[in-house]
């Protein structure tokens, strides 16, 4: 990864009450799966000219908007926002969308936590996170986490609806012997579950461990196998790799009965024609 204006982003500090008890600065990490793809290179120019942002790290990209707000931006079509709020989110959103490619119907969301507390602690659910400082290392590893799981949330619905639009000639097939004859409509489910299984294959290869992994020492690599079991990433890419593989035999099956069915109805095609042309001749010599 090249990385620009390296130095990490001031550390932020927690907040001491009025009776004097520490009390842990919360941060709302909010992600979001947009597309199927950003352009990183465009993006970056819109942060950095119209929102005033400092880049720390260019693929993913990594803007600092000041010490408190960090905007994550990943070519595979996520966004992480770090303390930006609901309508400042809705306009960098707005502003980044002509650099998307094939926008999402539905967007794919999720919400965490990090708590910055002087000494480590065990989150109460698993949607927070204690951390004793948040900079750059800190806000990649948490980024890619999120944008990994959001745009896995929206790929997990995409296998479900194509699995089930294979499930009605499969199951016709079991119970008659035979898929129904709207071939059109079939060849364009099939079409779309094997689409999926494109873009599937393309999203689990980027879903490698990431260089910050490698280069930030093992409190970041820990941080980030933490992360990983706490959203269950290697789990769910099991299954969803297990579902795409049903989706690819079941499709190659669904086709192969397909062309199957037509050429038997050729095949009674050219049966009758022959029958009709013999028909004809002895109808002749009448």
């Amino acid at each position: 990864m090249e990385e620009i204006n390296k130095p990490e982003a001031k550390a932020l500090s927690v907040i001491e009450s009025k009776e004097g008890k520490i009390e842990p600065e919360k941060i709302v990490v909010k992600a979001y799966d947009v597309a199927s793809t950003y352009d990183l290179s465009s993006a970056r120019k819109v942060l950095e000219a119209e929102l005033r942002g400092n880049v720390l790290e260019t693929n993913p990209l990594l803007v600092q908007l000041d010490t408190k707000r960090m905007v994550a931006v990943f070519d595979y079509g996520s966004i992480v926002l770090f303390n930006v709020d609901v309508d400042e989110s809705e306009l960098v959103m707005e502003k980044l969308k002509p650099f998307t490619q094939r926008l999402n119907k539905t967007m794919s969301e999720d919400e965490f936590m990090l708590y910055l507390a002087p000494r480590a602690k065990s989150p109460e659910g698993t949607d927070e996170l204690y951390i004793k400082e948040f900079n750059r290392d800190i806000a990649l590893v948490v980024g890619i986490v999120l944008s990994r799981s959001v745009s896995m949330e929206y790929y997990e619905k995409l296998v479900s609806n194509a699995l089930a639009h294979l499930e009605e000639p499969i199951a016709s097939l079991q119970y008659t012997g035979k898929i129904p004859r709207r071939e059109r409509e079939l060849t364009k489910r099939v079409g779309f579950a094997l689409a999926v299984e494109q873009e599937l294959t393309y999203l689990l290869a980027v879903f490698d461990d990431p260089d910050i992994v490698w280069d930030g020492g093992k409190r970041i690599e820990d941080l980030y196998e933490n992360l990983k079991r706490q959203f269950d990433l290697e789990g769910r890419i099991k299954v969803i790799q297990q579902k795409v593989s049903l989706i690819s035999r079941s499709s190659m099956f669904v086709i192969s009965r397909l062309e199957a069915q037509r050429s038997r109805m050729l095949e009674w095609v050219i049966i009758l024609l022959i029958l009709f042309e013999i028909v004809l001749v002895i109808l002749g010599k009448m």
